[in-house]
């Protein structure tokens, strides 16, 4: 039960960190997995994606390979760890590596369309041309078995460009885009074909659809259209492609930029706030949140902060600003509750900390910030009521939460609840002179 529990929640942390991917908030989409995989490590399928945004967010296939052959370690027997692994090894020019691991991925899927079509391109790559071929007709034999059959072809028609067979490659691509229209990889890829074979019309109309197709300009194709145009010798369109060329290409250097300069301050801020440098922590999170407004953990961690160097007013903008970005977060009501806790604004504390407790009941420490403004208000049946409907297990109280559970017992005159539960409270923490202290109390 507790495995499914803990596959469940990888899933939705996955479904989430894609869904921030594709909302153009990488870091977010990384530091959510960072965070989780903190507390479970083994997750393969976190893992995956986490490899998956090392390489594409920070260009870091070196990494994003490390992570993958733990997965191997992981899940020996899991034929898309072996396919990924074996794909990011051909991505970095590590052939023979890559035909290994493709080459177990077959082994214990050996009826996967596009574990087989792996395989046979990683063949074509290392000179295997016979047995590239015999995988390919094997994955064609099992198209109707698939969920993507394009990709097979797109595969196959990417080996056949690489072995400069055109018209083949330029049929492959046809099948392709038969099966998925609005591809960017087979317009490119049977563009190239076009181009060899002096179909120059051709080539350039799949070029500009590649390009309508993809969600971050092609420079390979802008690259392409600029050959065509002055093959047609056809100055003016050459020199509109190469004006297009230059803004992508100057836009690809900005966001590299600010990508590498985001990267340089998280790796700065979150240190110094895990060693409790709350002010030079800040400053960088003041920075990110500057540069990268969408980026709500920065803002979270930038409340954290302030909370933590006495700038109320400062901590609850932040904290406000992060739940603009996501109200959903139980750790951001409760945070905004204490601040309003700190500053004695109990009808907003009490608003937020319920809140809290109704998307995560089980946050001990909000449910005993509540149960402390109830007592605080003499209304002990309720706080009582409050801190024993929670459903953590007890082997999850703290000392503190003993003690406050023992208080509010006894001033609600139910002793001998009161002492039953010092009684417990003292076998779990029979060190501890305060529990010590209340229990003689109540005798």
């Amino acid at each position: 039960m507790a495995r499914q529990s803990s596959d469940t929640l990888a899933a939705a942390i996955v479904g989430h960190a894609k869904v921030l991917y594709h909302l153009n908030q990488p870091y977010d989409a990384m530091l959510e997995l960072e965070d989780f995989l903190r507390k479970e490590p083994n997750s393969v399928p976190a893992l995956q994606l986490f490899a998956t945004l090392h390489a594409i967010v920070r260009e870091d296939n070196r990494r994003a390979v490390e992570i993958m052959e733990r997965c191997s370690q992981l899940a020996p027997k899991d034929p898309g760890v072996w396919q990924y692994l074996g794909n990011l090894y051909l991505v970095m020019s590590r052939e023979e590596e890559g035909v290994r691991c493709l080459e177990r991925a077959v082994q214990f899927a050996p009826q996967d369309a596009q574990v087989l079509a792996s395989l046979a391109y990683a063949y074509s790559k290392v000179g295997k041309a016979a047995e590239g071929q015999a995988r390919f007709e094997q994955a064609r034999s099992l198209l109707g078995h698939t969920a993507q059959p394009a990709l097979i072809w797109l595969t196959y028609g990417k080996a056949l460009l690489e072995e400069r067979r055109w018209e083949e490659s330029r049929s492959a691509y046809n099948e392709a885009l038969r099966l998925d229209p609005e591809s960017s990889e087979a317009h490119y890829g049977r563009a190239v074909a076009n181009e060899n074979l002096k179909d120059f019309a051709a080539a350039a109309a799949d070029a500009l659809a590649s390009i309508s197709e993809y969600p971050i300009p092609r420079k390979d194709a802008y690259l392409l259209l600029i050959r065509v145009s002055r093959v047609q010798n056809d100055q003016a369109k050459a020199e509109k492609y190469a004006r297009e060329l230059a803004r992508v290409v100057a836009q690809e250097m900005k966001n590299k930029d600010d990508s590498r300069v985001l990267r340089e301050l998280l790796f700065k801020a979150e240190p110094l706030f895990m060693q409790g440098q709350y002010v030079p922590a800040a400053a960088a999170y003041e920075e990110l949140v500057r540069r990268a407004p969408q980026f709500y953990e920065a803002y979270f961690a930038l409340g954290m902060c302030y909370a933590h160097t006495s700038q109320l007013a400062k901590a609850e903008e932040a904290f406000k600003k992060y739940l603009t970005l996501q109200p959903l977060s139980a750790d951001g009501h409760a945070s905004l509750g204490l601040v309003f806790l700190e500053t004695n604004r109990m009808t907003d504390a009490r608003s937020e900390l319920e809140r809290a407790l109704q998307i995560d009941p089980g946050m001990l420490e909000v449910r005993a910030s509540l149960a402390r403004i109830q007592a605080s208000a003499s209304d002990f049946s309720k706080a009582v009521h409050l801190l024993l409907q929670a459903p953590n297990p007890e082997a999850e109280w703290d000392e503190d939460y003993y003690l406050l559970v023992v208080s509010c017992l006894g001033a609600a005159k139910r002793m001998a609840e009161a002492e039953k539960f010092c009684a417990k409270g003292t076998a779990r923490f029979p060190n501890s002179e305060r529990l010590a202290k209340l229990r003689a109390s109540l005798r």
